[in-house]
């Protein structure tokens, strides 16, 4: 790091921020980095020991957003100090400022770890999913070690329980459980696994909890459908019509629509087709009048023409850089703002749209196969959720109570 030479430099990082549009937050977050830089020079060493001293403790009393915010604004000045980088809404972090579990696991424990991401890459398994269950089995290994084992012999029952409960309050639940048991279990065949087997054996057997599915209703869907037909008259640009008019008539993941490239539309067939970022399966849908419409016009009158990359949709600020899936999240919450559907609701994304299609689709008696299908569903299991939401089919399914007699006092209020 250079403070002398950032002091001198520092007013370009800002001038630039706000001339390719950068929010006030952004740019106020460099702002308020630089002037504390300025005023601890000479206390610290590196830009990571300048974090740990003046910023991680607020932490304790600030919040974990702000936190964030400053963490973002400390890599940007970085990477423009020590690496020519200016800001293009990429997640640039020249340095891990928060230390992962994994990195501090003892040579068995990250083997173990390790040789369960081989095991899964082999199988062809999201890279998402691996990271997940990586870092959950890490956690844990970690806390194992911090409570004093060495290897997997020295991990007690006790141990491992206190993982899951402090006392009588749990801490962890299923989920979390299943994803250590993925990684332990693929020590099948090592000289690991009969310890791996007494662990998972020892872990509590924790109650499956899940919370009924948010789903939308036929109104908001009718709202939904009125909003795109208005288009630009209400203030909504060709690439979010497009984005959200996809969303709705195909319930495509988010991810799939961010990496979709030009290819992937065949306009002949009105078809399109891609290969699943969550599953790797291939899926063909068809292209509806109300999905390739918008389509053409976004890509006729709004997409910048002389690009040299293949994605179909593009950032607005950085054309020429790939679109970020949590970008397709925000172009709906920002739709449904705009629309004022659901402003009070605290579930207003992608997933929407994909519990609507799947609930439509089971109330209307289409077979679970073809559901599954059209979602994208590597296993037939993942549309047993969405059937709690079908509310008409479960009615079927409940028992008269005409034989039972019951006293009249059960009834009264």
């Amino acid at each position: 790091m250079d403070i002398k030479k950032l002091k001198q430099t520092h007013s370009q990082l800002l001038e630039y921020m706000k001339a390719k549009g950068f929010g006030k937050v952004a740019i106020g977050g460099v702002d308020v980095m630089l002037r504390r830089l300025f005023d601890h020079e000479g206390k610290y060493i590196s830009y990571n020991d300048f974090y740990k001293k003046f910023i991680s403790k607020e932490g304790l009393e600030g919040s974990t957003r702000r936190l964030g915010y400053y963490r973002t604004s400390v890599r940007t000045i970085q990477g423009f100090d020590e690496f020519s980088h200016l800001p293009n809404r990429i997640r640039f972090a020249p340095v891990q400022y928060r230390g992962s579990s994994h990195g501090r696991l003892n040579t068995i424990f990250r083997a173990v770890v390790d040789h369960y991401r081989q095991v899964a890459l082999k199988e062809n398994k999201s890279e998402k999913s691996i990271s997940v269950e990586s870092n959950a089995a890490s956690a844990f290994l970690y806390t194992m070690q911090q409570k004093g084992a060495l290897d997997l012999c020295g991990i007690s029952e006790s141990m491992i329980l206190s993982f899951f409960y402090d006392g009588g309050k749990q801490l962890r639940g299923s989920s979390y459980r299943t994803k250590i048991r993925t990684v332990l279990k693929a020590e099948i065949g090592t000289d690991y696994f009969v310890e791996c087997t007494r662990i998972m054996e020892h872990m509590p057997a924790l109650r499956y909890g899940r919370k009924n599915f948010s789903i939308l209703k036929d109104d908001e869907v009718l709202a939904i459908k009125e909003n795109l037909q208005k288009g630009t008259s209400n203030d909504l640009s060709l690439r979010d019509k497009a984005v959200v008019s996809m969303v709705m008539y195909t319930a495509l993941r988010g991810s799939d629509i961010a990496q979709m490239r030009m290819d992937n539309i065949d306009w002949k067939r009105d078809q399109i087709s891609l290969t699943q970022s969550k599953t790797q399966q291939p899926i063909i849908l068809p292209l509806r009048a109300v999905v390739g419409n918008p389509l053409i016009d976004y890509l006729k009158n709004e997409r910048p023409g002389n690009l040299g990359i293949t994605n179909l949709f593009t950032n607005t600020i950085c054309p020429e850089n790939q679109m970020d899936s949590s970008t397709i999240g925000g172009i709906v919450r920002r739709f449904f703002k705009k629309a004022g559907i659901r402003t009070d609701s605290k579930e207003n994304g992608i997933r929407l749209f994909r519990r609507y299609l799947a609930t439509k689709m089971l109330e209307t008696g289409v077979q679970p196969k073809v559901i599954s299908d059209i979602l994208g569903h590597q296993s037939p299991e993942s549309l047993n959720p969405y059937i709690g939401t079908d509310i008409r089919h479960l009615r079927e399914c409940g028992l008269s109570i005409e034989k039972y007699p019951i006293g009249k006092g059960v009834f009264q209020v």
